[in-house]
């Protein structure tokens, strides 16, 4: 009788060396391979982007102008304050350099009208940022220029008044001394008549 694992070994032999077309006689042909329905996508690299470069911010600026008046650069700061002072609003900011463009505004702009320029910076600093304490320091400032202002035009009054009053003042004169020399003449001719009177 034959033994199991001899029988086992002998037709493993013959497999092995019938080759691959008796192995698929026996089992059937080999399964294709799966098809992958939804290759995943190679991994996207990054491009970089190039950095935005912003603009010098508000504040920044400010603080340039601040160093730009230490240095005696005042026309320098002045357009710094300018170039703040147009661009949208930000409290802390906007309100300093309303003031100090005033203040510059004010050295620079001659007392003609008032100091117009001045008194119109100090006026949007007021009404735009109430609570800032920039505007606190303009308020006693504008009044004062106001003051000024008002004064000047009285004075500009009285000062029109004195000189009219003394165009009139030498035009009475210039009368007076025409009517002194008309009596003066009445006189002699007065004089004149009674000596002919007399004869």
């Amino acid at each position: 009788m034959i033994r199991l694992p001899i029988v086992i070994l002998i037709i493993s032999g013959s497999l092995l060396c019938a080759g691959c077309s008796t192995l698929k006689t026996l089992f059937g042909p080999e399964p294709p391979p799966p098809i992958k329905e939804n290759p995943s996508p190679l991994p996207t690299i990054p491009i970089p982007t190039p950095p935005v470069i912003k603009s010098e911010t508000q504040a920044a600026q400010l603080e340039r102008a601040r160093e730009l008046l230490l240095t005696g650069d005042d026309g320098a700061a002045q357009e710094l304050f300018k170039k703040i002072a147009s661009a949208k609003g930000v409290p802390g900011v906007t309100d300093e350099a309303l003031f100090r463009q005033g203040l510059l505004t004010l050295k620079f702009e001659t007392e003609t009208g008032g100091y117009p320029q001045t008194r119109q910076l100090l006026e949007r600093l007021i009404r735009d940022y109430p609570g800032s304490i920039w505007a606190v320091q303009a308020l006693p400032l504008n009044d004062l220029l106001v003051e000024y202002w008002t004064s000047e035009l009285s004075h500009g009054k009285i000062r029109r008044q004195v000189k009219a009053l003394k165009e009139s003042n030498v035009s009475l004169a210039r009368e007076n001394k025409e009517m002194r020399l008309n009596i003066e003449k009445l006189k002699s001719l007065e004089r004149e008549m009674e000596q002919k009177s007399r004869r």
